[in-house]
This record gives C-alpha cells, structure tokens and sequence, in this order.
C-alpha cells in the first residue's frame, strides 16, 4: 500500500467537497489538496432536474456535478501550467501539457477513492482506502446523508427487480409504467417530478403528515394529474411483492389495508449521517446524529472540519455550495496558523 501526504483531505467529493475544494485552492493555490469518494455517486447527481442556483435558470444534477469536476480539474491544470513557466517552459498551452507532467504536479486530485478509515497521526490524520495510506494536516467531512435502505418489507428481495434508490438513475426504464416512490421532502418531490416524465402513474407515499417539500414543488406535484400524493403512511405497513419482479404494493392508510398494482417502487429515504471511517477519534455529535460543529464549521478535533448535511445544514443546493466553500476557506486560515506546527 502506497503512503502519501497532502495538506488538506476533504472526504465526500459531492457538491459540498467540491466547493470546498474550489474555495481551498483559490484561498492558496500552493496547498496539496486530495479529494476522496466518487462525485458521480452523490446525492446531487442524483437529482433531476435542479432551479434553485441562483444564475442558472435549470440543470440536470448529474450535469452541474460534471460541470464542478471540470472545474477542478481545471484548477489543477492552472496550476501545473504555472508551475513548469515558473521553470522556464513558456508558451505551452494548458491542453498541450501532458498527462505525465500533469501527474508530476497533482495538487488538486480527485481520488474517486472510498475512505476506509481515518485516525489520528503524528501530522495531523492517517486516511486509509483500498488502494492507499495518506497522511494529512486538515481534513474536511463532507460525505452527506446515506440512502436509508432495508427498512421495507419486500425491498432487499426485489432490488434490481423493480426496486430502486434512485429514481433520476432508473425512472426512465419504467416509461409507461404504475409506480410508487417512497420518501419526504424535495428529494422525493423532485424524483416524483422526474418520473411523471416517464411513468404512467406515480403514487407518492409520504410517512408524514405533509410532504415537506418546498411550495413550489407541492404545486406543481398537486398539478400534474398522473401524481397521487398519500401522507401519514406507516413506513412499516409497507410490503412489496411479485413473483420475479415487482408487481404491487400493500400499504395501511388509517386502519384500512389498501393495494397498489405497480411494477416499480422507488425508496428516496435518507439516513443519519454515517460516521463509522471516524472509528475512535471520539468526534462530538448533536442530538440528531450530525458532527457538531463551531461558528467555523471546525469539529471538536483540532484539523477536523465539517460541511453540508453531515454537520445537519438544510439540503438546499446553494446553502451546501456556500458551507462547502466556506468550509475549504477556514480549512485554509488554519493550515495557514499552524504551518509551523
């Protein structure tokens, strides 16, 4: 197992980890930044369609996050270019330098890497994933809010039958087709919006007593006549069945037992944030579950900071865009007061 270094380790390369990126390397472009987890498998890129970032009237969540990977992969091209003129290799353009001196000077790298575990280290942190070790000074958590799965009955058994965790990755394999999409708030409200391209019939089944999504959302949702909304449906009464694939769905609605004939459910759950590669650091937690965090985002670990729905922000693109930038900027003031520590 290859041992490396960086200064900064951000974990989670979704939305938020990339901002925090952007903001760390425009703050000091000097600073060896490493980027783990893959950003095509965020939450975000999960997303369909996406009009609340201010100065894009609308995006495809998949679309915005490969737009954000350009970025900083054009960051880092900047600042190789800089590099070799600085050693007096002028007149290069930045798409003719190649990838083996690119690679020389990787200091904004997006691992696609799993972490497996991160401890405490002499420098700072040890983060460990299946293809390597690195030590790092600063790391910043930004990893988001699992899918909540194995809480329905049927689920485990038909997934990849009928069954799936995203509707934006999958709905389009369901076209003309009765469906069910489980869940609360604008991500099921956005995946029901999604699939009402697609689907013959979407049932929405809420265990709430209101979808919590935003107004805007539940307009349009009430609007389209192919999307029935049910709330306060106990997510334990749910059982899917079929032979092999889904074909319905039981559910309680009060005290009666009702059916729905589908071929496809799609489960938009979300869990507590998982915690588990922070194995005994003894980082603090709130109430809720989320990393708890100071006015500067940092953790009650020196080096360790925190951003996006990890740390319990709201779930709003241009709120998680700013915590992650804001994130990689103090990440920065504080390798920048303890460089000589």
């Amino acid at each position: 197992m290859d041992n490396e270094t960086c200064d900064l380790a951000i974990i989670g390369s979704g939305l938020t980890g990339l901002s925090a990126a952007i903001a760390a390397y425009c703050k000091n472009p000097d600073i060896m930044i490493k980027l783990f987890g893959i950003p095509f498998d965020s939450n975000t890129a999960k997303k369909g369609e996406i009009e609340n970032i201010p100065g894009i009237s609308k995006v495809v969540g998949v679309d915005f996050i490969q737009q954000l990977v350009e970025q900083v992969q054009s960051l880092n091209i900047e600042f190789v270019h800089d590099k070799i003129t600085s050693e007096h290799v002028e007149g290069i353009p930045h798409e003719d330098i190649s990838s083996e001196i690119k690679q020389d000077f990787p200091i904004l790298d997006i691992t696609n890497e799993m972490v497996k575990t991160i401890s405490k280290s002499e420098k700072g942190f040890n983060i460990v994933t299946e293809q390597q070790s690195i030590e790092t000074k600063t790391v910043i958590i930004s990893t988001g809010l699992p899918e909540l799965k194995h809480t329905i009955k049927g689920e485990d058994e038909f997934v990849n039958k009928g069954v799936s965790h995203c509707s934006v990755c999958d709905g389009a394999l369901f076209r003309g087709r009765r469906v069910a999409i489980i869940g609360t708030g604008n991500i099921v409200a956005r995946g029901a919006l999604f699939l009402h391209k697609y689907c013959r019939k979407i049932t929405l089944l809420c265990p709430n007593d209101d979808l919590g999504c935003d107004k805007r959302f539940l307009r349009k949702l009430n609007a389209s006549p192919n999307i029935k909304i049910k709330n306060n449906i106990d997510l334990d009464s749910i059982e899917i069945y079929g032979n092999q694939t889904v074909e319905g769905l039981k559910y309680q609605e009060k005290s009666e037992i009702k059916e729905l004939s589908i071929n496809g459910v799609f489960i938009e759950l979300k869990d507590k944030p998982d915690l588990s590669i922070l194995g005994d650091l003894n980082i603090e937690e709130t109430e809720e579950g989320f990393i708890k965090t100071q006015a500067n985002n940092s953790s009650n670990l020196q080096g360790l900071f925190a951003a996006g729905t990890v740390r319990g922000e709201m779930d709003y693109i241009p709120i998680l865009m700013g915590d992650g930038y804001k994130t990689g900027i103090y990440a920065i003031n504080y390798l920048e007061t303890n460089k000589n520590d």
